[in-house]
């Protein structure tokens, strides 16, 4: 197939768009990349070809800053497709997915449209303050769109809420660079265990979920409690975690870091006994997967991506989102048990390697352009 993925590089919540294009070209697909933030055309290292949407992109800081320049792109996607179209366009986010959508339908391509995360969720609080105008353009281009993916079984459920269809909706996780952590070296790290917890969310804020884990710590027996966030965060919220720790008398024993990404997360993953996803709702599973391959047991909310990719009693543990008590009562479990973090740690290994592997979300993602194409040309007749 030729294939064209629209969207901002990096993707953003765990979704790499080169990592999918050279997972797709790795299974023989012909991939081209479109983005306006990179500087000039460039290749992957698998070959596909990275290609700049030539518009203004000063003072752009996001992808929703590019909204203004929505047709620009969309014209130039047109002029670019109606020479060479390909068979199907993979648009990622409602802004490039805006521009991307137009363009195929001008030139008769099937669109798949994907939502690493919705503005309003089975979550409930990512809605909040948000305008309304949003929520109506994710609906219109779900409706629009020949398929559409999302992050979560639980976000497909609000997506179809939406309007969208069921038959043409399904669920695309991110995928994983599998880290090449030994089976000995979980055993080994797990039986001699620190007490260390790293606990993860997107940032401070009080529905990450964060001070919950600060405030079940010191009942966890848990020697070294790090909280970690993925966005860079000094602001109030930072400040209240640190008064937290103070008042529970742990600051000693407490270490925040902010904006962690990439090999730093890595690094931290493989040095925890336990790795705590305490966010109320987070579609991407895509820093769970992290986790999993490095060999930790989670402990986790059931809800959002994180239900999706651990496995209750066998991966890990997922609590109630909100639920202090069992927050605490499942950090005690796993710290109290050797052989249960072993064996959780091994088990989530074992699964995001088979599971999430990027070549493993190729193949996902070529049922659904298939399903796309066989869509389109059902409608064409």
């Amino acid at each position: 197939m030729k294939l064209a993925l629209v969207g901002e590089l990096p993707g953003g919540h765990g979704y790499d768009l080169t990592r999918l294009g050279d997972a797709l070209v790795g299974r023989g697909h012909k991939v081209q990349v479109f983005t306006a933030t990179v500087p000039a055309m460039r290749y992957t290292p698998a070959g596909a070809a990275v290609q700049r949407l030539p518009v203004d992109t000063t003072g752009v800081e996001s992808s929703e800053d590019l909204m203004p320049l929505i047709g620009e792109m969309g014209r130039h996607l047109v002029d670019v497709w109606e020479a060479d179209g390909p068979d199907v366009v993979h648009c990622h986010g409602w802004v490039y997915g805006m521009a991307a959508q137009l363009a195929a339908r001008r030139c008769r391509i099937p669109t798949v449209q994907s939502f690493p995360e919705l503005s309003v969720s089975a979550g409930g609080d990512r809605g909040e303050g948000l305008a309304d105008k949003r929520i109506q353009l994710e609906a219109l281009l779900a409706r629009n769109a020949t398929a559409v993916t999302v992050a979560c079984n639980d976000d497909m459920r609000e997506i179809i809420r939406l309007g969208c269809t069921r038959a043409k909706a399904s669920v695309l996780a991110p995928g994983i660079d599998v880290d090449d952590v030994c089976a000995e070296e979980i055993v080994f790290r797990h039986g001699e265990s620190s007490g260390r917890v790293v606990a993860v969310a997107r940032d401070f804020s009080p529905q990450q979920g964060l001070g919950q884990v600060l405030r079940v710590f010191p009942s966890s027996n848990a020697a070294e409690l790090v909280l970690v966030t993925r966005e860079p965060d000094d602001g109030p919220d930072y400040d209240d975690i640190l008064s937290l720790a103070r008042e529970k008398k742990a600051a000693k024993r407490v270490n925040l870091v902010a904006g962690a990404a990439g090999d730093d997360l890595t690094t931290l993953f493989r040095s925890a006994d336990v790795v705590v996803a305490p966010a109320r709702y987070e579609p991407s599973c895509a820093t769970v997967l992290q986790a999993m391959a490095c060999g930790a047991p989670i402990v986790a909310t059931s809800a959002g991506g994180a239900r999706d990719a651990v496995i209750g009693e066998v991966t890990g543990l997922l609590v109630p989102p909100g639920n202090a008590d069992a927050l605490g009562r499942a950090l005690r479990s796993t710290l109290g048990q050797m052989v249960l973090r072993e064996g959780m740690g091994l088990a989530g290994r074992s699964r995001a390697r088979s599971r999430y592997s990027w070549d493993r979300i190729a193949t996902d993602a070529e049922v659904v352009y298939a399903s796309a194409t066989t869509r389109e040309s059902a409608f064409a007749c």
